[in-house]
């Protein structure tokens, strides 16, 4: 199934313009809250494969939207997906673009 991609245009003093998928876009929209979510989380709340997943976090990884942070708790590693700077501002530019309102006067 093909999905639709939203071509967002460059926001000020960001990269040029960033095509979002659905999924690309539901994964900034969970961040947004948080900042911040486990990688098995996000997966998980996302309701896609490991290799889906996978895929889908290393673009956004690639266009600098996400950011893999790996900490040790024990003897275990955490990884924890966060919010890049350039992914807030590619974020919020699509939905200014998409909500735009009129200018009353």
């Amino acid at each position: 199934m093909m999905q639709e991609a939203h071509r967002i245009d460059p926001v000020l003093g960001s990269r040029p313009g960033v095509s979002l998928t659905g999924q690309s876009l539901s994964a900034l929209l969970a961040l947004a809250g948080s900042q911040r979510l486990g990688v098995e989380e996000l997966r998980r709340r996302m309701k896609l494969t490991s290799q889906g997943f996978a895929a889908l976090l290393s673009w956004l990884q690639r266009e600098y939207l996400v950011d893999v942070v790996s900490r040790l708790d024990g003897q275990q590693v955490k990884e924890t997906v966060v919010l890049t700077d350039v992914g807030e501002k590619v974020l919020v530019g699509l939905l200014e673009q998409m909500c735009e309102l009129p200018e009353l006067h």
